[in-house]
């Protein structure tokens, strides 16, 4: 198998594993990647650094965070030195819903190191950076 399609079939992998881990918790993997950047911010975060963090378009995670709030995980937060920019904050709904998650990922991660001995996970480390960076380089 090409080593891209390597990369994608284990990232899809990888993805259904997220969504079992964090469903029974009543999340998303996205949802619970804004509420993992949010879990060391207790400012909380404007949404075009949610987007930057996330590596998305700022439009998709408009609607992210809109559902959020709708859910009752988010919170906007007053921005006492731009009114203008949306800032976010975890609800407690929002910190009990990450903790549950974030204790159920750190297992599971765990477990995946794990399997991996310290010299294969070197080297699929370095692996993969290789890619970014000559994927990154193409015209």
């Amino acid at each position: 198998m090409h080593v891209v399609l390597q990369v994608l079939s284990t990232a899809r992998i990888l993805e259904k594993e997220a969504l079992r881990i964090f469903k029974p918790h009543g999340l998303s993997a996205a949802q619970f990647n804004v509420l993992h950047l949010l879990s060391d911010q207790p400012a909380g975060m404007r949404a075009s650094d949610l987007a930057r963090a996330l590596i998305v378009d700022p439009s998709n995670v408009t609607g992210l965070l809109k559902r959020m709030k709708h859910v009752g995980l988010l919170v906007e937060l007053e921005n006492a030195h731009d009114r203008r920019q949306h800032v976010v904050g975890w609800t407690p709904k929002g910190r009990a819903a990450w903790k549950g998650a974030h204790r159920d990922y750190q297992k599971n991660l765990a477990a995946l190191d794990a399997a991996l001995n310290p010299s294969s996970r070197k080297a699929a480390e370095s692996v993969l950076q290789q890619i970014e960076r000559t994927v990154a380089a193409l015209p």
